[in-house]
């Protein structure tokens, strides 16, 4: 199963290499409802460190959509990074949260098992939302939007249909089933 996100990295802050750590995961996640068929599912932003992006054994594709900048107007690194989670948090999550504050999906668009919506949305819109708050620059990305750096990374990350790779080597990473 892929899952899609945004990971910002981290500089390492202290000189101990065992409490290093590549960055912070930011993804929409779901759960499931504690007590079908009454109880809510629910969407959240789960936000995670990861110690070692580069041994995770599900990754597929790392794409850079910015570059944190110390010089930068937006601020201190320290404070770019809690304008991105600021941001973040601002996506709406869910289908009908989606939909009520950026409109409806289009046909087909989301998981059906999971309500109506996934973690390709909520990265997509997460990634404009970071464009329309001056973080990220789809001119530089040679992007329209979020949908395109989405499709650019699909191109990227392999074939159109994933499930073609599975047992298959492709630059270092093997896809299990």
């Amino acid at each position: 199963m892929y899952h899609r996100g945004i990971f910002l990295t981290h500089p390492p802050a202290v000189a101990d290499a065992s409490h290093r750590f590549s960055g912070t995961l930011l993804h929409a996640s779901y759960a499931a409802p504690a007590k079908p068929p009454n109880a809510p599912s629910t969407w959240f932003l789960e936000e995670r460190p990861v110690s070692d992006v580069s041994s995770s054994t599900k990754l597929v594709l790392l794409f850079r959509i910015g570059t944190l900048d110390p010089n930068s107007e937006l601020g201190s690194i320290e404070e770019q990074c809690n304008q991105i989670r600021s941001v973040l948090d601002a996506v709406p999550l869910g289908r009908k949260q989606r939909e009520s504050q950026l409109g409806p999906l289009a046909e087909g668009e989301g998981n059906p098992v999971l309500d109506g919506y996934d973690c390709v949305i909520w990265t997509i819109d997460a990634m404009n939302a970071l464009a329309r708050a001056n973080i990220i620059s789809m001119a530089k990305l040679d992007c329209r939007d979020g949908a395109h750096v989405m499709a650019k990374a699909r191109e990227k990350a392999g074939p159109p249909d994933a499930k073609s790779m599975v047992g298959v080597d492709f630059g270092g990473l093997t896809v299990i089933n």
